[in-house]
């Protein structure tokens, strides 16, 4: 007997169920078809059902988290797109899709374009792009149906809540075929005007009826706008391409009109109050500022007079000739004590002092005579004494030594 390699049937249905998970095209697939042998389990919240076409039919659990997103009931016999992803059910070995969306058929078409575009849209970075909506914007351009109840009620919200707004309306078609031709036209109308805000709305509808607002290129050309957009289609539960790709989703049309009059007139006025209160109390402190300035100003210009110079002038000269008074009568002092000194020293040294001691003085011809060299026997000679002088003839001379 020849040998061969044998595998178990569990190896088997693992390797089914790994090939099937590596497919990515299998991860997230859009499957039509019928529905049949529908149940819900009342205890745990899943659907269980065969989703079937002419010839083949694949088995389909919907777990009770993803279940009670449903919008309706489904039922056997119903025509539905699943989406969801296909996997093998090792147990059983048989294929099954784990679905986590279920459209009904008669708006599956919609509902694929739908999802492409949004896919596309997202990949492409069309929906991470926003830019802050102003809250206080001057002018307003509305795009929708010129007779529409969503305008009126744009207006009448508008004229309400801020009447000094201005407002451009560029009436376009909002549903049908030829709906997204003019969306694009009044979006490129839009740009040529001052608006500050741009709103895109229309009020409810049906999926086909809002279909216009999921096209590509409209979703584009929204995208390129250079002014603020916001849409706002349909009801608070109909979603758009349009309200992705917009810088803000309004719920309805009147959300909207209350979003770009944020600041009403009520609102602009208390704040006019408030700013005229600070205003007034920044300039009542600004002249009670000023007048303390000029009050100084003023004492100073007081201090610094003609006749306030000249006092502080007079008051510095006498202060000054105070000083030099009393620095001249110090002085004379000074020097009257010293004159004084001399005087004594000169008196003390005076020839008049030591003649009246009982000295005398010899001159000879008006010079005095100091050695007997100076004189000569017959010479005439003048003696003076402290009370007077004398005339005498030299009769002899005698030196120390004789």
């Amino acid at each position: 007997m020849t040998d061969f390699f044998t595998v178990t049937v569990s190896q088997v249905t693992r390797r089914l169920s790994m090939l099937v998970k590596e497919d990515k095209a299998l991860s997230d697939v859009y499957v039509t078809g019928e529905i049949s042998n529908f149940t819900l389990h009342k205890a745990s919240g899943h659907i269980y059902f065969t989703l079937k076409d002419d010839t083949s039919s694949i088995k389909c659990v919907m777990f009770a988290n993803k279940a009670a997103n449903l919008s309706f009931m489904p039922y056997s016999g119903q025509s539905v797109i699943v989406r969801g992803s296909v996997c093998v059910y090792e147990r059983d070995g048989a294929n099954q899709i784990y679905v986590s969306e279920i459209i009904e058929n008669g708006e599956g078409e919609l509902a694929l374009a739908f999802e492409k575009a949004k896919r596309e849209l997202e990949a492409g970075g069309y929906f991470s792009q926003k830019r802050e909506i102003p809250s206080q914007p001057d002018t307003v351009c509305i795009i929708t149906a010129e007779k529409s109840a969503a305008l009126q009620d744009m207006l009448n919200i508008m004229s309400r809540r801020r009447p000094i707004l201005n407002v451009i309306i560029i009436p376009v078609t909002v549903q049908g075929f030829t709906a997204p031709k003019t969306l694009i036209k009044a979006l490129e109308t839009a740009q040529k005007t001052d608006a500050d805000l741009i709103i895109i709305g229309r009020g409810g509808g049906s999926a086909e009826d809002l279909s216009c607002f999921n096209d590509v290129e409209y979703a584009k050309a929204l995208f390129n706008s250079k002014i603020p957009t916001i849409s706002a289609v349909g009801h608070e539960t109909d979603f758009t391409i349009s309200d992705f790709v917009a810088d803000l989703r309004a719920p309805t049309p009147s959300a909207a009109a209350e979003i770009a009059t944020a600041v009403t007139c009520d609102a602009l006025a208390e704040n006019i109050e408030r700013l005229q209160d600070k205003l007034s109390d920044n300039i009542w402190a600004k002249l009670n500022g000023f007048e303390q300035q000029i009050d100084s100003i003023q004492r100073h210009c007081t201090a610094y007079t003609p006749e306030k110079r000249l006092e502080r002038s007079e008051r510095e000269l006498e202060l000054i000739s105070g000083k030099i008074a009393s620095s001249v009568i110090q002085s004379i002092g000074k020097y009257s004590a010293m004159v004084d000194s001399f005087s004594d020293r000169i008196e003390a040294l005076s020839p008049i002092n030591v003649l009246k001691r009982g000295y005398s003085a010899v001159t000879k011809d008006d010079k005095t005579v100091t050695r007997i060299n100076d004189i000569a026997p017959g010479d005439n000679i003048s003696i003076l004494m402290s009370d007077g002088s004398a005339t005498a003839q030299i009769t002899g001379i005698t030196a120390n030594e004789e």
